[in-house]
């Protein structure tokens, strides 16, 4: 059984009863519209003249492209599951968005708001497959060009909610995007902000510093200390590090909690895959985050105390 540690010393252990029970209801078909879904789905008529696509409200655009998401479909078949789903409630004469609108309208579609970040806040980035071989291929014929996109998450390891994401080119280093990050996620003052050593940098703790956090970034083996103020929280950080030595220091100031971070990754890549169908770089950005926000809906394993 996999344990950690809390405060006091006491170990939790995950739930996994109430756990696998989520993971099964993943695989249900049950969608539920809501009521009167009849007069909110509407009878989409072309504007501006015949021959004009029909508009349909955003909420039944974004039914489409969760359904896609979530069952991993390209658009067509979106548009097929979309139409059976009607015809299981008994709505036949409602039309469906073609392919077409789905793609031009996915957009311009505004997301949920994320959750609020608490007192602390996890940070870390994984890369999107949207171009080249995959992994098979580029093990079997040797080393072969990919392109990819990083999104960029933060994520409450109370709750292990995403509150944060920004979704990026493969091009740009995690220090480059943390001030985005923490633009999106709003912490409150004091939050405490613990990513790895890719964010020892001096404008990680500046954007830290302008949002009122403390940034806890392990520091190099051979990082010096520098008279400037703002590497204040740094040069604590590497005389913290150098009197308690490197392990016991991560374990002092919780660096520990930084993993469930990359758990975040993983659950993002194992429930959506790790490539992304779309081939504008708009589109990609908001399947990314759509994929972030449905991660949210759905529930991870609880930790309990043990003896």
């Amino acid at each position: 059984m996999n344990t950690c540690t809390g405060p006091h010393n006491v170990k939790y252990a995950p739930h996994w009863k109430a756990y696998n029970l989520a993971l099964r209801q993943r695989g249900s078909l049950t969608v539920y519209l809501g009521d009167d879904l009849e007069r909110k789905w509407g009878h989409p008529v072309g504007i501006g003249g015949r021959g004009r696509p029909p508009v349909y409200p955003d909420a039944v655009i974004l039914l489409g492209l969760v359904l896609q998401q979530v069952y991993r479909l390209p658009l067509r078949q979106t548009v097929g599951l979309l139409r059976s789903v009607l015809d299981l409630v008994g709505l036949r004469s409602l039309p469906v968005p073609d392919p077409s609108t789905l793609c031009r309208r996915r957009t311009g579609l505004a997301l949920p708001a994320w959750p609020k970040a608490g007192g602390c806040m996890v940070v870390d980035s994984t890369g999107l497959q949207i171009r080249g071989p995959g992994t098979w291929l580029t093990t079997v014929h040797g080393l072969q060009r990919r392109t990819y996109r990083k999104i960029h998450l933060g994520v409450d390891p109370t709750t292990s909610q995403v509150v944060a994401g920004v979704v990026t080119s493969c091009q740009q280093h995690d220090c480059q995007v943390l001030g985005q990050v923490l633009d999106v996620a709003q912490p409150p003052p004091g939050t405490v902000v613990i990513g790895d050593g890719a964010y020892d940098r001096r404008m990680c703790y500046a954007a830290a510093k302008r949002h009122r956090a403390q940034l806890v970034s392990p520091p190099g083996k051979r990082a010096v200390l520098h008279p400037r103020d703002e590497w204040r929280e740094r040069n604590r950080s590497i005389e913290e590090a150098r009197f308690l030595g490197r392990p016991d220091w991560k374990v002092a100031v919780g660096y520990h909690r930084r993993s469930l971070a990359e758990s975040a990754m993983h659950r993002l890549k194992a429930a959506f895959g790790q490539r992304l169908r779309s081939r504008q770089q708009s589109a990609q950005a908001h399947a990314a985050l759509l994929r972030a926000h449905l991660l949210n809906r759905w529930p991870t394993p609880a930790t309990v105390p043990v003896a």
